[in-house]
């Protein structure tokens, strides 16, 4: 097979074909240079792709070897790191920390949500929004660190009641990342024993300093609840009972003197979220801790046009700025 390739190959490239072109090359030094650059170049990219691998190659089998024998990992920026304490570590130095220092990061985290105000959660919440609409999102993204903090314990520092339209994922119109909301959502972002309970989990276990009911513009099940009762009562009968609790806390006599469409689309929506945060202020122990200054409550409506969130019917502590309008 050899001998009928190379025959082949004399057949369609003669010699003196192969004679004049290399003749024509050599007689054109920009062409000559052309290619030199180009052969020194690619050996120059092997060598270094070579030389990286085996650096990588040995960098590992390092980390894997100290991990094995307890000691920190040589030749590294982490050199003032403890030594692993147990076998399971050794992973964790493949990253450059520990499971100890994972531990530590995760109860610093929890320190400084703790230590901040419900004030202080809602401007953050707001400066979020405003690089969201602005395009100027950060799109803050956790580190493999930071998420191996997260298993220990999550400490958000607000808790969303909203609505599950997929045009409104709460994490990107606030700009937060892993770990920072706490989120709650439902169709027509209703209060009902599912919906109330994860709340209450939020507030009283993990202490989230701010809880936000937020509907928004064009909002399906708002307009489904402003139907006939009859016409609701076709729907399926869980779908049906949600529609009608919606129902129930709207004030349609009212809404039907606004006649400008998109003004009573925001109407509806804005008097549901009252009434949802209306429902949860009736709760002693909420505005206990409301009168503490250690929660605050907010109604929210988000405009899908723009991006923008507007606060409003801020429930805090008497003499706490008004951050809601």
């Amino acid at each position: 097979e050899g001998a009928q390739v190379r025959q082949v190959t004399a057949t369609r490239f003669p010699d003196f074909l192969c004679r004049e072109s290399f003749q024509t090359i050599m007689d054109r030094p920009e062409i000559v240079l052309g290619c030199a650059a180009v052969a020194i170049a690619g050996v120059a990219l092997l060598s270094s792709m070579r030389s990286s691998s085996s650096s990588h190659d040995a960098l590992l089998l390092q980390l894997i070897q100290d991990g094995r024998e307890g000691r920190k990992p040589r030749g590294t920026q982490h050199e003032d790191r403890p030594a692993p304490d147990d076998e399971s570590n050794s992973v964790a130095l493949l990253s450059g920390f520990t499971m100890q220092q994972a531990r530590d990061h995760a109860q610093q985290g929890a320190s400084v949500a703790k230590a901040r105000t419900p004030t202080e959660v809602l401007l953050d919440l707001q400066r979020g929004n405003a690089r969201f609409w602005m395009g100027k999102a950060q799109r803050p993204e956790k580190s493999a660190f930071e998420r191996r903090a997260l298993i220990m314990q999550q400490y958000p520092s607000v808790a969303v009641l909203g609505c599950s339209d997929s045009r409104v994922p709460v994490e990107i119109v606030f700009d937060q990342g892993l770990g920072d909301l706490f989120v709650v959502r439902v169709a027509g972002n209703g209060l009902d024993v599912s919906t109330s309970a994860s709340l209450q989990f939020a507030i009283h276990h993990l202490k989230v300093k701010v809880v936000v009911v937020m509907g928004h513009e064009a909002c399906g099940a708002i307009k489904a609840a402003q139907l006939d009762e009859a016409t609701i009562k076709k729907e399926p009968a869980d779908l049906a009972k949600a529609l009608l609790g919606i129902k129930a806390g709207l004030d349609e006599k009212r809404l039907k003197c606004i006649h400008d469409p998109r003004s009573q689309d925001r109407e509806a929506v804005a008097s549901n979220v009252e009434n949802q945060v209306e429902q949860l202020v009736k709760d002693p122990a909420l505005m206990d801790l409301v009168n503490k200054d250690q929660l605050s409550i907010v109604g929210a409506f988000y405009e899908i046009s723009s991006g923008i969130v507007d606060f409003f019917h801020h429930v805090s502590k008497p003499g706490s700025p008004d951050l809601g309008g």
